[in-house]
């Protein structure tokens, strides 16, 4: 289990990925992941962060990440085990081809999962299968049947949450023209967001008036439009303050502000500290 390397991190020709890592690796970066992972927790604990919110992932525990996550680690002991299968952002997308976006909200909102004793070897047994798939280099369909054992699980979590008392989460609750306009805003904005912060130019993407789009955004989300918008730039400042040794000013400049100044001032107003703060105390 290398904590030099990111795990998760996908190789050259490679659209998935599994093994077992202790996500030491995490506890001195703050990456964001170019790929999605499914975590299994064997033995011990970790509190892992997913865009700067907490999770304590323990034994008999489960975890999804999604693509694009920035994923950093604090607490971990010194036990602790973690089994992972690993996909692209590519395979994903195609795995989550018609699942609904309410789900993917969901998904984001609460990835963790306490399974019991049944659930736990059903998990397990999903791990092996994908690793005899992973281990089978010769089989010609060998990525077409990990993007479909892939949507399969993906499927199964989406009926549980169906079933599930509370999730408020039924396949009526937006229109599919919504969840295609609120789609592509997401993916928009995980293109621009460094150099775009203004919803209206989101909207004349989308060849929609700036109301509407703000409109399905707080339904799907809770959220406005520029509130998703300011969170991305924030969370891709405090990523690059702990992870290069760009100058506040350099940041400023590759993420287009106008100086070190107006950066300043939109990093201290939506977390209360100065971006050079945040860094000395993230050290």
């Amino acid at each position: 289990m290398n904590s030099l390397n990111n795990p998760l991190h996908m190789v050259a020709d490679e659209k998935f990925s599994i093994g077992e890592t202790n996500l030491a690796y995490f506890e001195q970066h703050a990456d964001r992941l170019d790929s999605g992972a499914v975590l299994l927790c064997c033995k011990g604990r970790v509190t892992l962060h997913m865009d700067e919110r907490p999770f304590t992932l323990k034994r008999n525990h489960s975890m999804f990440l999604l693509p694009g996550t920035i994923l950093r680690c604090t607490h971990r002991s010194a036990d602790c085990e973690v089994r992972f299968f690993a996909f692209s952002a590519e395979l994903f997308a195609e795995a989550a081809y018609r699942i609904p976006i309410e789900f993917m909200r969901m998904l984001k909102q609460s990835p963790l999962q306490q399974l019991d004793a049944i659930g736990f070897r059903k998990v397990d047994m999903w791990f092996r299968i994908i690793e005899y798939t992973y281990n089978d280099r010769d089989n010609r369909f060998r990525n077409i049947i990990i993007k479909n054992r892939l949507q399969n699980a993906l499927l199964e979590a989406y009926d549980r949450a169906l079933r599930t008392p509370g999730e408020h989460l039924t396949p009526e609750s937006s229109s599919s023209r919504q969840q295609e306009i609120f789609a592509r805003f997401m993916e928009l904005v995980g293109l621009h967001y460094g150099e775009e912060r203004e919803v209206a130019y989101y909207a004349e993407q989308l060849c929609i008036s700036t109301r509407y789009l703000s409109t399905i955004v707080r339904s799907v989300t809770g959220n406005t439009a520029k509130a998703i918008i300011d969170h991305m730039v924030i969370l891709e400042i405090k990523t690059l303050l702990q992870t290069t040794d760009l100058s506040v000013q350099e940041i400023a400049y590759r993420l287009h502000f106008p100086d070190q100044s107006y950066l300043g001032r939109f990093f201290r107003k939506h977390t209360g500290e100065s971006p050079s703060h945040f860094r000395q105390k993230m050290k």
